[in-house]
């Protein structure tokens, strides 16, 4: 489905959802980040539409345990991990997992605000 533009050019769902990750990405830098071993950066994204965005993007990849969040640092072509609210995991052991993996990625943890 495809909505119009300000300038009536039509905007596909899927360019939507691409913008609307970015910006909630955004949003969450903004907060500033905790900054992990080998320069990975763990920043916070409010539980709803923030979060929300972030899980529907394609490039990013989604650990809900430790298995699934030292997979994507393993992986290569993963740059962003999202770590949904509901998670097995706390923040000192993504700082572990971290240091084990000696890799530079972006994380979002979901939060309640």
């Amino acid at each position: 489905m495809s909505k119009p533009s300000p300038q009536g050019h039509l905007m596909s769902t899927e360019t939507l959802d691409e913008l609307g990750s970015v910006v909630a990405q955004q949003k969450a830098m903004e907060r500033g980040p905790l900054f992990l071993p080998h320069g990975c950066r763990l920043f916070q994204v409010a539980s709803g539409w923030e979060s929300n965005m972030i899980r529907k993007d394609k490039g990013v990849a989604i650990a809900e345990t430790l298995l699934e969040l030292e997979a994507a640092l393993r992986n290569q072509d993963v740059k962003i991990v999202f770590i949904p609210l509901n998670a097995l995991m706390t923040t000192p052991d993504i700082e572990k997992i971290c240091q084990r993996n000696g890799v530079t990625k972006t994380l979002f943890k979901e939060v309640r605000e």
